[in-house]
């Protein structure tokens, strides 16, 4: 038996899903969460449940809402459980008229009914079954209020035998009257009070720049130093520890310890990023900064819409590119994947800092949010010389209500990004440490040597010698460290920490071409993947060339403004 999890975006279908199936899919409080069809196995039954892509309506939207159609109307579903948010009960009953007409067992959830109480709202659910002819059920995904014997849906779904109008006018004036009858309480939901504050025309924006200040500091400056060299101080225990033991050998605590160990020092930066990132999502604020930039977007060819996925790319780039398939228009989503590369994500943050370290000795946060900065602007730059001409549909943004935090979502899904990059460290950094530090102490000849211009690493790096050079970085080291980076950008610390406890030396000027280099660089093999499944080979190849030749071109451009500048300022 098949049944599908149908709804508007933000209607709570995942959390739901998540409830009956055991999974733990990734939720939000925003509109495009779910951009994929996500199947498991019913608790207790064993029945396959899917969970669509939010859709508003048989007609227009983006990827999403296709993908979500066509799984209604060509999985043959056994079962649809239309679930509705109470607290915007019109909206969705629009979608679910239209659900009724395929005429297909069929059963409503009225999700968010503790929320509909607190707001004073009342539904009664059987006069609501009676005039949609099918069984109607108030329910809370996130309390569990009213799944206790989820099995009772598949028991009592039927199929309809209301009249649905033909045409979208008909749904609307239907949808409104059926509302106005079973539903008492406030009607349209006012803007909140914290709204007034954070949509204000003069005030939105500055208080989103300090809300974003905010996360950066606390993620650079205050907790997260502190943790990290907590962190480092494990990782020197445990090469004292090894000292002197069978396990005291170059490769593992020069190779392995001495560079992934030093990458894993940043993990606790990185899990504050997340964590705080993931809070302003669950709290519904992410839309809301989506609508604060519009005005800015529109400079740049894009719009609001296109806030959300540049925004997550500061976590992660994968989930920011397949966050675009909420886009309507194909051009938009191709637009939005060409900026996300000037988006640093959190994978880059440990080499940032190292490279920072080397302008700021003493503030290495500090030279990192300048990469940031550099990196965002360039972005804003080749966006505004790039913009297309061609018009954008109509702008517009369902925003959700605010809410308090779910602490046990916002840790799940921190724990994610967490396990995500240690997986990646697992997986990639280990066995690529311990490859680097081989192949850089032995000679062509496969002969032991110690690290310098005969191993048979730097016989193969001294191919990019020619296109180093304009860049202003002699040393071969410098092209092993980008060439790291194409499975992980973590790598790329993890390699320039192994060259530099080998002696490598990098001045403030190379240090700083050497970060905006690897910053616009085209993003790592799982980004190109995605890339090239959302958008098709051709397009991430556009982007592989656009970017090594924007990385190059910047690069040699910098490293003649430093040269004229301290000629001008000896």
């Amino acid at each position: 038996m098949r049944i599908l999890l149908a709804g508007q975006p933000n209607c709570g279908k995942t959390t739901l899903y998540n409830r009956l199936t055991g999974r733990q899919e990734h939720t939000g409080n925003r509109a495009g969460v779910t951009v994929t069809c996500a199947r498991g196995r019913l608790r207790g039954t064993g029945e396959e449940v899917v969970d669509l892509p939010g859709l508003y309506s048989f007609t227009g939207g983006g990827a999403d809402e296709q993908a979500a159609r066509q799984a209604i109307l060509n999985e043959a579903p056994d079962l649809i459980l239309n679930v509705v948010d109470s607290t915007a009960l019109v909206r969705g009953l629009t979608l679910t008229l239209q659900l009724l007409s395929l005429r297909r067992p069929m059963a409503v959830l009225l999700n968010m009914a503790d929320e509909a109480r607190k707001k004073g709202i009342r539904i009664d659910a059987r006069r609501l079954s009676a005039r949609l002819g099918v069984p109607v059920y108030p329910i809370s995904a996130r309390t569990g209020e009213g799944l206790d014997d989820p099995s009772r849906f598949l028991r009592e779904g039927r199929i309809s035998a209301t009249t649905v109008p033909k045409t979208q006018e008909g749904l609307f004036r239907l949808a409104r009257e059926i509302g106005a009858e079973v539903t008492k309480g406030p009607g349209s939901s006012q803007r909140q009070g914290a709204d007034r504050l954070l949509l204000h025309p003069l005030w939105g924006l500055p208080l989103f720049g300090l809300i974003l200040g905010l996360v950066f500091l606390v993620t650079f400056q205050w907790a997260g130093p502190w943790l990290s060299r907590g962190m480092e101080a494990l990782v020197d225990m445990l090469r004292e520890a090894m000292s002197g033991t069978s396990m005291d050998l170059p490769p593992i605590t020069e190779g392995l310890l001495g560079s992934t160990g030093y990458v894993l020092s940043f993990l606790p930066i990185i899990t504050i990023l997340s964590l705080l990132l993931t809070v302003l999502e669950d709290v519904g604020y992410l839309p809301r900064a989506a609508f604060l930039l519009d005005g800015w977007l529109k400079k740049l060819g894009l719009d609001g819409r296109c806030a959300v996925p540049l925004l997550l790319g500061f976590g992660c780039t994968v989930p920011a590119v397949m966050a675009t398939r909420s886009l309507p228009e194909t051009d938009l989503r191709r637009d939005t994947v060409r900026l996300l590369p000037f988006v640093p994500c959190s994978a880059r943050l440990p080499f940032l800092l190292i490279m920072g370290g080397l302008l700021f000795p003493s503030r290495p946060a500090r030279g990192a949010l300048l990469f940031y900065g550099l990196s965002l602007l360039l972005g804003v730059v080749y966006g505004t010389v790039t913009r297309p001409k061609a018009s954008r549909s109509v702008f517009y943004l369902e925003l959700p209500p605010l809410r308090l935090p779910r602490w046990q979502s916002v840790l799940r899904e921190t724990e994610k990004h967490v396990d995500h990059f240690l997986r990646r460290a697992g997986l990639i950094l280990l066995p690529t440490a311990f490859l680097l530090w081989v192949v850089s102490h032995i000679n062509t000849g496969l002969h032991p040597l110690q690290m310098g211009e005969d191993s048979l690493l730097s016989a193969g790096a001294k191919v990019l010698s020619p296109l180093l050079r304009p860049l202003g970085l002699d040393d071969w080291r410098a092209g092993v460290i980008l060439l790291s980076g194409i499975g992980a950008r973590e790598t790329m610390a993890s390699t320039a920490a192994l060259f530099m406890g080998e002696g490598l030396c990098l001045s403030g000027e190379q240090a700083l071409i050497l970060g905006v280099v690897a910053l616009l660089l085209p993003p790592c093999l799982g980004t190109l993947v995605t890339v090239r499944g959302e958008l098709g080979r051709r397009e991430m190849g556009k982007l592989i060339l656009r970017q090594l030749l924007l990385a190059w071109s910047i690069g040699v451009i910098l490293h003649g403004l430093l040269q004229l500048m301290a000629r001008l300022l000896p």
